[in-house]
């Protein structure tokens, strides 16, 4: 029973949770999802009017539109059956949100709900097109097309620019179904198609767009003029705005080719002096330098000058009186200077140029815009051969050559505005080979020499590094093996060290001990029978010569057994020394010598004396509060033991001749140290034990004196 409700929990607990996380239910609700850009996945189940149903190359494209008037954009895969516009449909499939924060909304399945007539197109004005009230819908416009191109991101499609006064939208052409349609330039057209607020695939920034599905779908109410070139003259008035410029029709202009750039761009001089640029329209070669030819095109600005883009051209006779000689200006004129003020001078477009410097850079003699730079006395300047590249083959970086060409002026086509309306620089258009001499050839001490003799010598080095690294290897080998032998020497010697140590330690304290103890014990039973007290007497101090060999003995072992001497810290070595005598007394340790100046030897006495006068303390003076700490001078190491015990007479104590050998040892210890002991107390006032041991170098300084 409790494992079906348990059950029936669960399966309520996932339903909910599958309709808080899962289907959407209105295209409303895919709006507000897809706004959170947030990468994630879910199903949606929608009803929805369908605007339009178009045949993609990879998928069809089925446009809902929702009940309170939003429009969005669906797939389906091909060879699946399609809904007919002007049906209202149920619809089931997914959305998603790619990890570019890219939406896609795909249709699965869908049922008919009503059959509706085929929506009208929205009938408006290409000028007054709007992304925000006419995104997907489909529309019927008008416009004069004033270029077609391939487009260069999918080239299954062609692209028409279709103007109506000052806006231009490109018509995107599927090529299998309109053709190629280049025969549309200059026609007067009637579109319908889907208007979108930008160009679908990787464009995700970009201008709106119309997508016609079927080829009646364009209309041509104006056929192109029989002669391309039978339009206005492009008028010599100064001070336009931008959008009375952008709002002319197709301009006509004729005069000499001064120079091309960039397989694109061509400077005319017109009869009256003008200098005007062309930007060819596409599939236009270029013509040649000093030809007369008439162009035509629509007119633009970059702020500077009124332009001629997507412009075509042909032929033409001048009727000019006599033939212009110019003579070069130097490139300085190109520049202002006025109280080290440098401005770059707009009228200098045009102007034939000379200059001379040094090359410090090539270009690439295949990319699109073929420019190096030279470096005159007082500027750099880009200097453009796109349209004669062969000389870059005779270029060398450091050549001192003198150029002339035309100036242009590197400015942002197109801007209408003040802030983006900027000069960038400006470079000399070489026309012809002979528009380059070379002065000079560079150094034979060459780049390409330098980078030789360079990368000889990197050899070498890495040559001389790898066989260092060689050596130091075999020498890194050779030492480990001689470090190995020293260390298991060092290691003999220690174990030696402290065989002889712990000897002088058996002889000097538990051999003459003993010895003592035997003679007390051999006086003792001599007095046993008549003299009892006195037997009595030296069996005591003999018990207590006993016990006082049995802790030394104790302290020996601990010692071999432990570490204490490797410890870098002499405050750790100290608390690690105590750890063998059994008190609750609190020990305070403040011990400030460097672990590293002593050796093991001193070091050890040292830890002897302090676990002695410890052990006293707590022993006899029966002591709760201990303080050791110690220090340096410039001479000498200084440390003491505090204690708040009962104290003693240091002038009448017990000694060696009652059992007691502590304080002896330690003054046995401090003699081979050449340290003294003071003993500060009395009774019931605690004690003050301080130990002076002169450091390693001031004894060896006071044995050079002696």
């Amino acid at each position: 029973m409790k494992i079906n409700r348990l059950l029936i929990f669960t399966l309520a607990l996932a339903t909910a949770l599958s309709s808080a996380n899962g289907n959407l239910r209105s295209i409303e609700d895919i709006n507000s999802f897809i706004k959170e850009a947030k990468p994630s996945r879910t199903s949606f189940e929608i009803t929805g009017n369908v605007l339009s149903v178009s045949l993609l190359p990879e998928a069809n494209e089925i446009i809902l539109l929702s009940d309170s008037g939003i429009r969005m954009q669906f797939y389906r895969s091909l060879g699946l059956s399609l809904p007919s516009p002007g049906d209202k449909i149920s619809a089931n499939g997914i959305t998603k949100i790619t990890n570019n924060h890219e939406s896609y909304n795909r249709i699965d399945s869908f049922k008919v709900v009503e059959r509706n007539a085929l929506p009208e197109p929205i009938v408006v004005k290409l000028s007054e097109t709007s992304t925000e009230d006419h995104h997907l819908q489909t529309i019927t416009t008008a416009g004069t097309v004033i270029d077609a191109f391939p487009d260069e991101i999918d080239r299954r499609y062609t692209i028409l620019l279709l103007k109506d006064k000052n806006k231009v939208v490109p018509v995107s052409l599927l090529r299998e179904t309109f053709g190629d349609r280049s025969d549309l330039v200059d026609a007067t057209i009637r579109v319908t198609g889907i208007y979108r607020r930008s160009v679908c695939g990787v464009r995700k920034f970009s201008w709106p767009s119309i997508t016609p599905r079927f080829t009646k779908d364009i209309e041509i109410l104006t056929p192109p003029p029989k002669d391309i070139f039978d339009a206005p003259t492009l008028e010599n008035r100064p001070y336009l705005t931008s959008e009375e410029i952008i709002h002319m029709s197709k301009r006509s202009i004729a005069g000499e080719v001064l120079a091309t750039w960039s397989g694109e761009w061509v400077m005319l001089r017109v009869e009256d002096s003008r200098i005007v640029k062309l930007k060819l329209a596409h599939g236009e070669t270029l013509p040649p330098c000093g030809s007369a030819i008439l162009a035509v095109g629509q007119p633009e600005t970059d702020l500077f000058h009124i332009n001629l883009t997507a412009a075509r051209w042909k032929k033409a006779t001048l009727q000019r009186k006599s033939k212009i000689v110019e003579t070069p200006k130097s490139s300085d004129e190109v520049f202002w200077n006025k109280n080290d003020c440098i401005s770059i001078k707009g009228e200098a477009y045009g102007e034939l140029i000379t200059a001379e410097g040094i090359v410090r850079t090539l270009p690439q003699p295949d990319g699109k815009e073929c420019r190096f730079i030279i470096d005159t006395e007082n500027s750099s300047l880009y200097i453009d051969a796109s349209s004669c590249k062969d000389i870059i083959s005779k270029l060398q970086i450091g050549s001192t050559v003198q150029v002339t060409g035309r100036c242009i002026l590197l400015t942002n086509a197109g801007a209408r505005d003040y802030s983006s309306a900027k000069i960038d620089g400006v470079a000399i258009v070489i026309r012809n080979p002979n528009d380059i001499v070379i002065l000079k050839h560079p150094s034979w001490w060459t780049l390409r020499k330098l980078t030789i003799v360079i990368s000889l010598l990197l050899a070498f080095l890495v040559g001389i590094y790898i066989w260092n690294r060689i050596l130091r290897n075999l020498a890194t080998r050779r030492g480990r093996e001689l470090y190995r032998e020293q260390v298991a020497h060092a290691i003999a010697e220690f174990k030696t060290d402290e065989r002889t140590r712990l000897a002088v330690e058996l002889h000097d304290f538990l051999s003459q001990t003993l010895a003592g103890i035997a003679c007390h014990l051999a006086v003792g039973a001599e007095a046993l029978d008549s003299n009892p007290t006195a037997a009595k007497k030296f069996l005591a101090t003999s018990r207590k010569m006993l016990n006082s060999c049995r802790s030394e003995l104790k302290q020996c072992l601990f010692d071999l057994r432990s570490n204490t001497l490797e410890e870098p810290d002499f405050s750790t070595a100290i608390r690690n020394t105590l750890e063998q005598i059994d008190s609750c007394a609190n020990v305070q340790i403040k011990f400030d010598v460097p672990r590293r100046i002593l050796k093991d030897t001193s070091a050890h006495a040292i830890l002897c004396i302090i676990r002695e006068l410890t052990g006293n303390a707590i022993r006899h003076g029966n002591a709760t509060e201990i303080k050791i700490s110690g220090r340096i001078n410039e001479t000498e190491i200084i440390f003491s033991v505090a204690d708040n015990g009962s104290g003693f007479d240091p002038l009448n104590c017990d000694g060696p001749t009652q059992g007691h050998f502590g304080l002896e040892g330690i003054r046995n210890r401090l003699e081979k140290l050449n340290g003294v002991l003071t003993i500060k107390s009395s009774p019931d006032t605690g004690t003050i034990a301080s130990v002076s041991i002169p450091l390693p170098s001031a004894k060896s300084q006071e044995s050079k004196k002696q």
